[in-house]
C-alpha cells in the first residue's frame, strides 16, 4: 500500500524547547537579617560595648565608703565596603532559541526591559548578590590576593575578625580538617565548643544563639543521631525541611563555607562558630542590598545594564558571646 504523505520537510528536527529558563539552584544558609543590622554606615563607624558589672553589691559599713566597680566602655570599629554589581546583557545571545520570540520589535528589538527573559536574569543578579553576601560576611578578607581575590578583599569577614581576637582564638577548639575527619568527629567538636563556650554565651537563651557549622560537621552528627536511634528527639520538621538541634541550641549547615574554603584554598576548611545571633553585627547602608538594583538599556551599546551599589561590613561586639572551632 502506497504512502499517502510523502516526506518532503527539509527542516531538522533537533528536540523540543520547554519555554522557561531554569536557574541554577543557590545556597541559602542563614539570612544575615537574623543578626544585628547597623543601618547607616557610610564607611567606618565605631561601636560601644560595655563591659558586665560585677560584686557591686556589698555590705554597707559607713558614710563615704570605698566606690566599687568600674563601668568599663570599650570601643570596635566596624568597616564597610564598597560594594558594586556591574552585569549586562545582550540579546545576541539567545539568537535561534525560543527565547527570541519574546523580544520586542522594531526600534526596541533590543531593549530586553519588562521582558520575561529580562525578569529572569533579574532575579539571577538577586540570588548571585545573596550568596555573594553571605560568603563576604564569613570569609571576606581584605589581604586576599589569590585567584579570587576580588571575590572576597572588599571587606573583613567574621572568620577573620575572630580568629584575630587573642582571647576568642585563645580558647578556640581543634577540629580536623575534611582531610583527615573522620565519622564521630562531629558529636565529638560539638560537645568540645559546648564545653569550652563562656558561662555568658550559656546563659543566652537557646532560641537566641546558634550552632554555625560545616557540612562535614552536621552530616556527621545528623548521621550520629541515626545511628543512635534518636534522631527525631533532636530534630523538628519547620515548614517541610528539618532542623537539627543539639543541647536545645539549633544546629545551621553553612554550605556556602564549603565553596569559600575551596575558592580561598583555605586548609583549616571545617568550622564551627558558637555564637549569640545578635552579637555578630551588619553594617550597610541599605535595607536590603538584594533589592538595592537598577537596570537600564543603552542604544549605543545595545545592551541592557544592571547596576548595584551599597555598602557591607560586619564586626562582633563581646568576646564572651563566641565559641570557634577549626
Amino acid at each position: 500500500m502506497a504512502n499517502v504523505a510523502l516526506d518532503n520537510i527539509s527542516a531538522t528536527y533537533s528536540g523540543a524547547n520547554f519555554n522557561e529558563l531554569f536557574l541554577e539552584p543557590i545556597f541559602r544558609d542563614s539570612d544575615l537579617m537574623q543578626f544585628r543590622v547597623i543601618p547607616n554606615v557610610k564607611h567606618k563607624m565605631n561601636l560601644y560595648t560595655a563591659d558586665a558589672l560585677s560584686c557591686i553589691v556589698k555590705k554597707y559599713t559607713t558614710c563615704g565608703g570605698a566606690e566599687s566597680g568600674d563601668f568599663n566602655v570599650n570601643d570596635k570599629v566596624i568597616t564597610a565596603g564598597r560594594m558594586r554589581v556591574a552585569v549586562s546583557q545582550c540579546q545576541d545571545a539567545f539568537f535561534g532559541t525560543y527565547l527570541e520570540e519574546s523580544f520586542r520589535n522594531g526600534i526596541n528589538v533590543f531593549n530586553l526591559e519588562g521582558t520575561a527573559l529580562m525578569d529572569t536574569v533579574l532575579q539571577n543578579v538577586r540570588n548571585g548578590i545573596s550568596e555573594d553576601i553571605v560568603k563576604l560576611a564569613w570569609f571576606g578578607d581584605t589581604a586576599e590576593a589569590g585567584a579570587n581575590a576580588s571575590c572576597y578583599d572588599s571587606t573583613d569577614g567574621w572568620w577573620k575578625l575572630m580568629i584575630a581576637d587573642a582571647t576568642i582564638n585563645g580558647r578556640k577548639v581543634d577540629i580536623a580538617d575534611s582531610a583527615a575527619f573522620a565519622t564521630g568527629d562531629g558529636l565529638t567538636a560539638l560537645r568540645a565548643m559546648w564545653a569550652a563556650a563562656p558561662s555568658a554565651l550559656q546563659g543566652v537563651d537557646a532560641r537566641d544563639k546558634a550552632f554555625y557549622v560545616s557540612r562535614l560537621v552536621y552530616d556527621d552528627y545528623m548521621t550520629s543521631l541515626e545511628n543512635l536511634g534518636n534522631a527525631e528527639g533532636f530534630s523538628q520538621l519547620v515548614d517541610g525541611s528539618i532542623k537539627l538541634y543539639f543541647r536545645g541550641v539549633e544546629v545551621i549547615p553553612m554550605y556556602i563555607w564549603d565553596v569559600a574554603s575551596a575558592q580561598r584554598l583555605i586548609t583549616d576548611n571545617v568550622r564551627i562558630a558558637y555564637v549569640a545571633k545578635q552579637n555578630l553585627a551588619v553594617g550597610t547602608d541599605t535595607n536590603d542590598p538584594e533589592g538595592e538594583m537598577k537596570m537600564f538599556y543603552d542604544d549605543l551599546t545595545e545592551k541592557v545594564y544592571v547596576r548595584a551599589y551599597f555598602k557591607l561590613g560586619v564586626q562582633f561586639l563581646h568576646d564572651s558571646l563566641v565559641q570557634i572551632g577549626y
